[in-house]
């Protein structure tokens, strides 16, 4: 996956540039084929904005987040992309189950007769 993050108003520093791959790099456990994801950080006065767009195949997500502390927003961000990643592999999941199950009943069907 192609991880790219950038600042507005902001110089991303070497240590959340770390802090950032290390949490992204969770997000291929959900076997979506993830290709891009990335990472846009914003500083208005007091408030820090973090943005996250994930894309894959037939997939885009966005989560952004907004927080007083720059790794708090990524986290809080990072959480609902997570939790959207998550709903969008149990909908693949549990397509592909009905799919297969509907299968099996149509082989049970033609064993009866």
């Amino acid at each position: 996956m192609e991880i790219d993050i950038s600042g507005r108003h902001f110089h991303v520093t070497a240590p959340l540039k770390a802090y950032v791959t290390e949490k992204l790099g969770k997000l291929e456990k959900y076997a979506l084929k993830l290709e891009t994801a990335r990472v846009i950080f914003e500083v208005q006065r007091f408030h820090h904005l973090a943005e996250i767009v994930v894309r894959g195949k037939n997939l885009r997500l966005t989560a952004r987040e907004e927080n007083a502390d720059t790794y708090a927003a990524f986290d809080e961000c990072f959480g609902n992309i997570q939790l959207q990643l998550r709903r969008q592999h149990d909908r693949i999941k549990d397509h592909k189950a009905r799919r297969f199950e509907g299968a099996r009943a149509d082989k049970r069907r033609k064993e009866r007769s």
